[in-house]
């Protein structure tokens, strides 16, 4: 009975050592950000990111559907973090009455491709167009 109890014991430590990996590989990927416009005529912001990724931050509009104070708009996400670089195509709103974005997207190129992004942020500079905000990238959704 005890050489059951303990095999038990061994095999219930092996199934959690090999799941803790697995679902940690699946978790989301969390970074905080902040950035000032950089090229005022092409829409490039330029910053940083910190968090699960640090590195330096830059975004392009694509485009940009006005529609009142609520703005649709797409953007290049580019993160330069060594091998965690990855760019990211997101699409969303920025509403200019409260400066608040919401986007949401995906990794396409670089590291996760494939992965699921989303974004909020908040303009907290109007004179420096300058943001703050979080990415959330989930791992899980990557191919």
């Amino acid at each position: 009975m005890r050489l059951t109890v303990l095999a038990l014991f061994a095999l219930t430590l092996f199934a959690v050592s090999a799941a803790g990996p697995a679902a940690a590989a699946n978790s989301p990927v969390r970074l905080t950000f902040e950035k000032a416009i950089h090229e005022p005529a092409t829409g490039v912001w330029e910053g940083t990111t910190a968090g699960d990724v640090v590195g330096s931050l830059r975004t392009e509009l694509r485009s940009v559907d006005v529609a009142g104070p609520v703005w649709h708009v797409t953007f290049d996400w580019i993160v330069l973090a060594g091998e965690r670089t990855f760019t990211a195509r997101l699409s969303g709103v920025l509403n200019t009455s409260t400066g608040a974005v919401v986007m949401n997207g995906t990794v396409i190129e670089g590291w996760l491709e494939g992965a699921q992004v989303h974004e909020t942020g908040q303009l907290v500079d109007p004179t420096s167009l300058r943001f703050q905000g979080s990415i959330r990238l989930m791992p899980a959704t990557a191919h």
